[in-house]
């Protein structure tokens, strides 16, 4: 969303007058609390494997992370359930 187009929301929506500057601290708030939601959630899916492979031990958990580079992040790639109650039909 454009700088001006949040403003101008602000105006029409809250009928309030919000600096430029106002509104691109927030869209920058905004956008590191994002990146930081998909840091937090890529972690639980490591706990959340764990939990189904210690209560259902016989599905089948695959979750597939890669690097770009040796020394870089892990990214996510795929993520497999199979249930055994699905398996057995």
């Amino acid at each position: 969303m454009k700088l001006r187009e949040i403003q101008r929301r602000c105006c029409s929506e809250m009928h309030v007058n919000v600096t430029i500057d106002c509104c691109y601290r927030a869209k920058k708030i905004m956008k590191e609390k994002m990146a930081g939601n998909h840091k937090e959630e890529f972690g639980l899916l490591w706990h959340y494997a764990h939990e189904l492979r210690s209560k259902m031990p016989e599905s089948t958990i695959k979750m597939v992370v890669q690097r770009v580079k040796v020394d870089s992040l892990l990214y996510f790639k795929r993520y497999y359930v199979c249930f055994d109650t699905l398996k057995r039909g």
